[in-house]
């Protein structure tokens, strides 16, 4: 059942579910939400500073990822910088190059894609990989399956 706004005295049109939760994400997650055409997906970032997880929530792609953690991190790309990964529930002991970091924060994320054709499940890379090394896959496209975390943003 949806309804206009659940914020009393809100002017926005909003039909969002009554079951709705308010999330904080990026500004320009909110204008690609808004924009979108379909939801637009977001997940729970964990990056762990001065022991309290950050808790936004963020797109998954590697471009927001960085973007993220430029702006509320304050981790500026440098691809042969060494970084280590500050995700909590992370257990690697060793430093990561910082041009790997979107990927590595994808699978904490759970984020995972799939060969159309074959059904192999990997990372992007390597799926895009495996359609171009294989004439059987080589009109298959990539799919993206969502972590299980991943939350929906219906109205923005």
């Amino acid at each position: 059942m949806s309804t206009r706004c659940f914020l009393p005295h809100c002017p926005c049109e909003s039909t969002s579910p009554q079951n709705s939760v308010i999330i904080e994400v990026e500004p320009s997650t909110a204008v690609n939400a808004r924009n979108a055409d379909s939801d637009t997906l977001v997940y729970r970032c964990s990056w762990d500073t001065q022991h309290s997880p950050c808790g936004m929530f963020i797109e998954g792609s590697p471009r927001d990822i960085l973007s993220h953690f430029r702006e509320r991190h304050g981790i500026v790309y440098t691809a042969d910088a060494d970084l280590e990964c500050r995700w909590s529930s992370c257990s690697m002991d060793k430093l990561l190059k910082m041009s790997s970091i979107p990927r590595h924060i994808g699978r904490h994320l759970g984020i995972q894609f799939r060969c159309s054709q074959c059904g192999l499940m990997a990372r992007d890379d390597v799926v895009r990989d495996h359609i171009r090394r294989n004439p059987g896959c080589a009109d298959a496209a990539v799919q993206l399956f969502p972590g299980s975390g991943a939350q929906r943003i219906v109205s923005a």
